[in-house]
């Protein structure tokens, strides 16, 4: 599923209880100023005639205009509450709310983060280097597109922003205004060369860790931005050199 998709299944819960309250209201207005104009009486009596009626507590004395209004405002609110029970029920059996209260809270917790560290990628690499510095208590988050990896990264309870880097809204939402390095593991150089570009326009203080997959893309990356270059296979040569 698209970053796209699962954000707005995880927004349809707000979404639903918005639309909810303005209804009700609307209904509660509507009841109440009908109620004035049909009966003679004060809003505030109206307002109490409706949600009487809404309550299922009808009037004897009701006249046939009336009775028409109490039945009408009883059906709009039968519907109203299957509505919202069947919403409820729809979200808690898809997990959105919990995902919606999960995003919430990441949320919080991003934007009290300062000084941090963002890292692009949460496969192999990523995950090394954030396991790294958990143990040196370094305030970290995420940024990875991959379902599957997302689930291994949360297991191991750290902070995960869902969606690509290389969009400007993602970095931007992972606070990189704030941050002061990125760490970039993805494979793909190209796309290392184009998060350095956008990290260094949206905060021109933050250093930039990059990785590249072969030795001549390095300079590329340098000159994008990046203060910092690997070459994994290079870097590993290098160790297994020395031990040589």
């Amino acid at each position: 599923m698209s970053r796209g998709a699962s954000l707005k299944e995880v927004d349809e819960f707000p979404r639903r209880i918005k639309i909810f309250v303005k209804i009700i209201l609307l209904l509660i207005i509507f009841g109440t100023i009908s109620f004035s104009l049909i009966s003679s009486i004060s809003l505030e009596q109206g307002l109490f005639r409706t949600l009487e009626t809404l309550a299922f507590i009808f009037s004897d004395e009701s006249n046939f205009a009336e009775r028409l209004l109490e039945i009408f405002l009883a059906i709009v609110g039968v519907f109203l509450v299957w509505w919202v029970l069947w919403s409820l029920a729809d979200m808690l059996l898809d997990r959105n709310l919990e995902r919606y209260l999960n995003k919430k809270f990441n949320d919080l917790r991003v934007s009290l983060m300062n000084n941090h560290i963002i890292i692009i990628g949460g496969g192999r690499f990523g995950s090394e280097i954030a396991s790294n510095l958990e143990k040196k208590r370094k305030k970290f988050l995420i940024i990875e597109n991959n379902s599957e990896v997302i689930k291994i990264l949360k297991k191991k309870k750290y902070l995960v922003i869902e969606g690509n880097a290389e969009d400007d809204k993602v970095l931007i939402e992972a606070g990189i205004e704030k941050a002061t390095k990125i760490i970039l593991t993805l494979p793909k150089t190209e796309s290392n060369v184009l998060i350095t570009l956008t990290s260094k326009e949206l905060n021109p203080k933050i250093d930039v860790f990059a990785r590249a997959y072969e030795q001549k893309f390095v300079s590329k990356l340098k000159k994008a931005g990046a203060k910092v270059v690997i070459v994994p296979e290079v870097v590993a040569g290098d160790k297994l050199s020395e031990i040589l």
